[in-house]
């Protein structure tokens, strides 16, 4: 009969015959986590990557993303973000959901982390709708303090002072705070300029770095 050492010495031997199933559930969380890291993205974005954009009319453009993506540990440190103009059509919501799935894979052990996407207009209108519930200050909170804020097609909104105010509050606290953001438009530098007040406008240029998308409307082709 084998005494206890001989027994604890075979089941280590044989611990390449459980790993699998060990490995299959770790699999699954970190699967479920990336999910939970993307649950702000709209359903026709969450299959959005790298992969599947056309980098016809903009290789150097998706190759910046990439390596924006790549390094986004460094830019949790820096606060660095992107900054994604160019035509409707030309590809900027694509490369900024590709972008968080990329990162949400590269966060799956992290569980804490926060992303967020939302549009501009909806960024808007969640804070105005949260006046009758008295949570504003929360909701302003989560987009100044998640760990990164995608803030898509910034331009459609009514721009108001109380505008202006709210977006220079959520993005001067992310820049001192050296936390990134993305944020896309169809605007031209000229349009931004006449529609953000200045106070918004520097604190973007500042801290984001500005992708050009050329091209015209993929989807009406």
């Amino acid at each position: 009969m084998k005494n206890s050492k001989e027994l604890i010495q075979n089941s280590l031997e044989k611990k390449t015959e459980w790993p699998k199933e060990y490995r299959k559930g770790q699999g699954h969380a970190k699967t479920m986590t990336i999910r939970t890291l993307k649950g702000t993205l709209p359903k026709r974005f969450q299959d959005k990557t790298f992969t599947n954009f056309g980098t016809d009319n903009n290789a150097e453009e998706f190759a910046c993303c990439r390596k924006y993506s790549k390094d986004f540990m460094e830019r949790l440190k820096d606060g660095k973000g992107l900054f994604i103009t160019g035509k409707v059509g030309s590809g900027k919501t694509h490369l900024a959901a590709a972008i968080m799935d990329y990162i949400a894979r590269i966060l799956k052990n992290k569980k804490r982390m926060r992303l967020i996407f939302t549009t501009a207009v909806n960024l808007i209108a969640e804070i105005k709708y949260s006046f009758d519930s008295n949570d504003t200050e929360e909701t302003v909170k989560r987009y100044e303090e998640c760990d990164l804020l995608v803030i898509d097609d910034l331009g459609p909104e009514r721009m108001t002072d109380w505008t202006n105010e709210l977006f220079y509050k959520i993005i001067d606290s992310r820049y001192s705070n050296l936390r990134p953001m993305i944020i896309t438009t169809n605007l031209t530098n000229k349009e931004i300029k006449g529609k953000l007040s200045e106070r918004v406008v520097s604190r973007i240029y500042e801290c984001c770095k500005g992708i050009q998308m050329k091209g015209n409307d993929y989807r009406s082709g």
